[in-house]
Order: C-alpha cells, then sequence, then structure tokens
C-alpha cells in the first residue's frame, strides 16, 4: 500500500464527502431539523416569505411585533430555496446539514492545502471531523453558512499580502461582506484575525504598506455603507434619524454585546476540540517554532498561530471584563487549529517516511489511514448520540425540552392549521412552543400570558397583576389560551397560583397545581375548552 498525495490531488475531496456522510445520518434518522435555533429561523424565513423584507417580526408580541435582531442572508436562502421548489422550510433546513457540513469541511481544507499542500488540506478536513464540535458544523444555522466563507475570506487577505495583489483583498472583503450578511458572530470571529494579521504586518514585517491591503478587504463594505446611508437620506430620512438618536441596537434588534458570560474549564477545551486536534497541532506548533529559530518560517506560519491566538484569547475575553459565551468561540478556534494540526500530520507523516526503520514497510501509509479512520469514525460516533439531536432548558423547577417538538407540539400546530382563527392572537404558557407554532401555523401570538390566563380563583405571584375581563380581551384580540400541563411547580403547592420561573431565553409560566385536574378553575369563566392532547389544553374565548 502506498499514497502517492501529490498525484491524486482530488483526495482533496474526501475529507469533505466523509463530512457529507456523517452529516447525513442525523439528516436522515430525525425528521427535524436538528437544534432549537433553527425554529425561530424558520419563523424569520415565513415573516420575510409573507411580508417582505423587514426589521420586526410581527407575528411575535402582537400587535407591537419583536425585533428580529438577525442578519437576514440565511433566511433569504431557506425561502428561495423553499419557493423554488416547494418544501416546507423546515425540511430545506434539514436538507441544509449534510451541505452545510460537507462544504465548512471542504473549505478549510482548501485553506490548508494552499498553505501547506494536499496532505495538509485532507489531515486538516479529517481533523475537524474527530472533534465533538463536528456536532454543531452539521446544524443549519446562519453561523455554519458564514463558515463556509470564513477561512476562504482568511486565507484571500492572507494572500494579497504574500503577493502584494490588492485585488486578492477586496475579494476577501466580498466573502466578508457575505459573512456580515449572515451572523454578527462570524463577522466579529472574521475581523479580529484580519486585524491581528495586519497587526502581524506592522510590527514584524514593518509593512506600512498592509493598511492598503486593509483598505482593500473593506473597501466593498465602506461603499456599499455610504451608498445605502445616502439612499435612507433620500428614501427614508426618518430611519437614518431614529438610528443616529437611538442607535442601531435599538433599531434593528442587533446586538453588539452580551449580557452575559460563559466561561470553559481546561478539560472543556480537551472535550470539545478533540485529542486528535490538538496532539497534531502541538506537533505543527513545535515544527514552526523549530523554523523560528533557524529563521526559516515564512508568513504563513505566523498568520496561523497569530489566528489561533486572537480566537484563543476571544474564548477567554472574560480575563478582561468583557462578556463572552466561550464554547460558542470554539468553532473559530478550531479552524486554524485544524489547519495547523493538518500541516502537523504533513510533518509526522515525513517523519515516518524518512526514518529508515519504517520506509520499506509502507509504516507512513499506514499511519494516514489510521489516523483518518480514527477522525472518521469518531465522527459518526458524535452523531450517532441522541443527546445532538435534543434541546431543552433548565431552570429552578427542572427541565424542558425545546427541541426537536415533541409529537405533542405537532399535534397542536395540526389543530391550529385546520382550526385556528388567525385574525385572534394566541397567549400561551410556554413561549417556546409559542415559537414553533409562529413557525408552523399563520398564528399571531402576544405576550402576557399571566394577565389572560387565570380567574379570580388563582393566585398570581406577580405585582400589579390582576385578571383580565372580556372587554380587556376584546381590546387585546386575545382568542386563545394555550396551557403546557408539564408546567406544574414540584411538589405541588396550595394555593392554586401562577407563577413566572425565568430560563436563559423566555419566562416560563408555572402552576402550583395540576392544570388538567383544576383547568376549570384555572380557565377565564368566559372561556372553553376546545383542544386538548397530551401536554397541552387550548381555551377559546367566547367573544
Amino acid at each position: 500500500m502506498n499514497i502517492n498525495l501529490k498525484n491524486r490531488k482530488y483526495l482533496i475531496a474526501l475529507p469533505a464527502l466523509a463530512a457529507l456522510f456523517i452529516a447525513l445520518i442525523p439528516t436522515i434518522k430525525y425528521q427535524w431539523p436538528i437544534g432549537w435555533d433553527i425554529i425561530y429561523h424558520v419563523q424569520y424565513a415565513q415573516v420575510y416569505a409573507q411580508y417582505g423584507f423587514t426589521l420586526t417580526d410581527p407575528q411575535l408580541n402582537a400587535p407591537f411585533g419583536r425585533k428580529i435582531a438577525y442578519l437576514p442572508l440565511f433566511h433569504f436562502l431557506i425561502v428561495g430555496i423553499g419557493s423554488l421548489f416547494n418544501i416546507n422550510y423546515f425540511q430545506v433546513a434539514r436538507i441544509l446539514q449534510p451541505i452545510f457540513a460537507m462544504f465548512i469541511v471542504f473549505s478549510v481544507s482548501y485553506v490548508a492545502k494552499k498553505l501547506y499542500g494536499t496532505l495538509a488540506g485532507v489531515g486538516a478536513g479529517f481533523l475537524i471531523l474527530s472533534s465533538y464540535l463536528v456536532s454543531r458544523i452539521i446544524l443549519p444555522l446562519p453561523e455554519n453558512l458564514a463558515l463556509i466563507f470564513l477561512p476562504l475570506s482568511v486565507y484571500l487577505y492572507y494572500k494579497s499580502l504574500e503577493n502584494k495583489n490588492l485585488k486578492t483583498a477586496f475579494f476577501g472583503g466580498i466573502l466578508f461582506l457575505i459573512i456580515l450578511l449572515t451572523h454578527q458572530g462570524a463577522t466579529l470571529c472574521l475581523l479580529i484575525p484580519v486585524i491581528a494579521i495586519t497587526l502581524l504586518e506592522l510590527l514584524v514585517y514593518r509593512n506600512i504598506d498592509v493598511l492598503k491591503n486593509f483598505t482593500s478587504f473593506f473597501l466593498a463594505i465602506i461603499l456599499i455603507i455610504v451608498a445605502g446611508l445616502i439612499s435612507l437620506q433620500i428614501v427614508a430620512p426618518q430611519i437614518l434619524q431614529n438610528i443616529m438618536q437611538q442607535g442601531i441596537t435599538a433599531i434593528t434588534g442587533l446586538s453588539t454585546s452580551l449580557p452575559l458570560n460563559r466561561s470553559l474549564g481546561f478539560f472543556s477545551y480537551l472535550g470539545n476540540l478533540g485529542v486528535l486536534v490538538l496532539i497534531f497541532s502541538l506537533i505543527g506548533f513545535i515544527s514552526i517554532l523549530k523554523k523560528i529559530q533557524i529563521k526559516e518560517f515564512m508568513r504563513k506560519d505566523l498568520v496561523i498561530l497569530v489566528w489561533i491566538l486572537s480566537m484563543f484569547l476571544l474564548s477567554n475575553a472574560y480575563w478582561f471584563g468583557i462578556n463572552v459565551i466561550s464554547y460558542r468561540v470554539l468553532i473559530y478556534l478550531l479552524i486554524p487549529l485544524s489547519i495547523l494540526g493538518g500541516y502537523g500530520i504533513k510533518v509526522a507523516y515525513q517523519k515516518i517516511k524518512d526514518n529508515e526503520r519504517f520506509s520499506s514497510k509502507n509504516a507512513h501509509s499506514v499511519f494516514l489511514v489510521v489516523i483518518f479512520c480514527l477522525a472518521f469514525f469518531s465522527g459518526i460516533l458524535t452523531v450517532e448520540n441522541p443527546k445532538i439531536a435534543t434541546y431543552g432548558i433548565k431552570n429552578q423547577e427542572g427541565y424542558i425540552q425545546t427541541a426537536p417538538p415533541s409529537d405533542s407540539e405537532a399535534d397542536l400546530a395540526n389543530w391550529f392549521n385546520e382550526n385556528g382563527n388567525s385574525s385572534r392572537y394566541v397567549v400561551i404558557s410556554n413561549q417556546f412552543t409559542g415559537m414553533f407554532l409562529a413557525a408552523s401555523t399563520n398564528m399571531s401570538f402576544r405576550e402576557g400570558f399571566q394577565y389572560f390566563s387565570t380567574n379570580s380563583n388563582v393566585t398570581i405571584e406577580e405585582k400589579g397583576v390582576k385578571t383580565s375581563t372580556i372587554n380587556n380581551f376584546k381590546k387585546a384580540n386575545v382568542g386563545y389560551v394555550v396551557y403546557d400541563k408539564r408546567l406544574v411547580t414540584s411538589p405541588e403547592e396550595k394555593p392554586l397560583a401562577l407563577r413566572m420561573v425565568d430560563t436563559e431565553f423566555f419566562p416560563l409560566q408555572y402552576f402550583t397545581q395540576d392544570i388538567h385536574s383544576n383547568i376549570n378553575r384555572i380557565k377565564p369563566e368566559f372561556s372553553r375548552v376546545v383542544y386538548e392532547n397530551k401536554d397541552f389544553i387550548v381555551c377559546e374565548i367566547n367573544w
């Protein structure tokens, strides 16, 4: 057995095809796309399809609406594919899972190949598959659409410095623009290494001309911002004035900071990035250090190290008093680590091949087969774990599953599709289920369950909240109240009361006693039960 990589450049596609196969496993196995986030992204796609481009989702917190707070390119992609092929948007998202995984891996493999050769490219792709984070790259999310372009954008910026070609930097900036229109976090995680590489050029190479490349990289976005501001001034000056007065976050809902911090310990880095990634990236790092000692290193070596360092520091930004969800940054750290690890595989392969004891036994080829098989089967084991498809939220009262939608939630959505009056609003005790219903039905949802869900028999444990009259229901256009029977405090308490319990995303409304057996004591007097299944009760307001 002998693997001649120089004559088989098509091998660069192998890890991408392996990623496609791995991602197909959960895609075929589960009828819903993986993840909780995709539920509200499908909802936003539905909104764009129905209302055109808008900054507000009119179906959530009706009639006021809720800021969408996400960039639109991913949602436009779902709408475009769904409309073109007449496919349900949830199924479009499901189809995107293996496609995103394949192209993310191919993008990383391609960049590693351009930097360190075919073997490094193949190795980098397989190392990604060995990481537990392969469970993230199969998710149908805006972030993963952005991840396809991020390595290519960094590479084009580096290449523009190496070749002193401003056009290459401009094309890298075009990819930056695509990422900017896709995901805020990915935009930041591209901006930081680009700035770090620029500082590297200024401080190490004393290359003042790098500022030309830097400007060319951002030229497309600068031109679009200027054109956009001029257009807003002409077409909708009130929007521009509001942005100037209130800021971009107040107008669009786009977040520019995190309200919380979640750090990771050392062993979490090890467990998420994967042993193979860390071993071979360490080998690659040691090789680069040796080249630095004898002054044989190249610009690309320092670029990779700076890229890794910048992402590592970002994942630990709380050291500097900046809130960060460290886990979310790990995928951006994995990309350059895998490229460095691919180089490490190449170094190890060459060492084994040049060793006289192993050269005649094709040990170098066996080494590659073993590493690639380990990575491939590690990826399969990761996606075969049923935990990757189940998402939930914990609070002081326990655990509630948020994704995939349960059979009860699917049945509830079917009932609203067949029987619901879309001109009336719905209030629901579980807003996670409410988000799924909004994405699956044409119903609009109003916040304030505690104002519309009870009668005088129930104590509402929130100051200033009183039971609504029939006139209040008419005025608020509330036609349905949905109770999640799972939301009962444990142990049950007396008297019968409604208690709001905070979670990371939405508050949940819990009753202190069983809902099914007490529904007539709970529901407004002028309502009637029109539907009930294992987990939910729907009451219709008679007005």
